[in-house]
């Protein structure tokens, strides 16, 4: 059972002057503490602030760079479209070239074949006129002898101007060429004893050339 009698230590001693002393030096010393950690708060926030305006600084500067390259983004695909465009008039210009080129070598082609035709055509005619040629030199030739050959037959006429005229008319007939052929007088002319259309074939007035 406890003893309701007063404790030599009730009341508790008054603290001493050197306990109150220590207790004013802690409160003096927390209160530049309390103000440093406000201090260092305040900085705190005051860094955010700048580090915020910072941050937008660098936003905007992103979004003028970023505006940039899409203007210069644009202008490429401006020149390219350009670029594009004028290519594809080249391309069409080169095919017209082609196509013109084309249908001028066909008519170069055709003009040559034309060509050729007509040297063919012109040396066949040199050809002609060169047998032709031929042909009436050597009946130039052939006409002394005929001549010659005629004229013994024309004597007898002078006597005999009845008899020389039946026997002309039978001398001067030529069934056909070899006839005239065989009797020399070969190619035979119009004008020519013997001479008739039927051995001139061409109508040329030279017969049996």
């Amino acid at each position: 059972m406890t003893d309701p009698s007063p404790s030599a230590t009730w009341p508790p001693p008054l603290p001493s002057t050197e306990d109150r002393r220590r207790k004013q030096d802690r409160r003096r010393r927390r209160v530049p503490l309390v103000a440093l950690v406000w201090a260092s708060v305040g900085a705190l926030v005051v860094g955010t602030a700048v580090g915020g305006a910072g941050g937008a600084s660098d936003k905007t500067e992103l979004e003028e760079r970023l505006a940039a390259v899409q203007q210069q983004l644009s202008t490429a695909e401006d020149s390219l479209d350009e670029q594009t465009e004028a290519r594809a008039g080249a391309e069409a210009e080169r095919s017209a070239a082609e196509a013109s080129a084309a249908g001028l070598q066909q008519r170069i082609d055709t003009m040559t074949a034309d060509a050729a035709t007509s040297t063919t055509t012109l040396a066949s005619r040199d050809a002609r006129i060169a047998e032709l040629e031929a042909a009436a030199t050597a009946a130039a030739a052939a006409a002394p002898v005929a001549v010659a050959e005629v004229a013994p037959a024309a004597a007898p006429a002078a006597a005999a101007p009845a008899a020389a005229s039946t026997g002309g008319a039978g001398a001067a007939f030529y069934a056909n060429c070899d006839a005239v052929r065989a009797a020399g007088a070969a190619p035979i002319r119009t004008g020519d004893a013997g001479y008739s259309r039927k051995l001139d074939r061409d109508g040329d007035g030279v017969g049996c050339e």
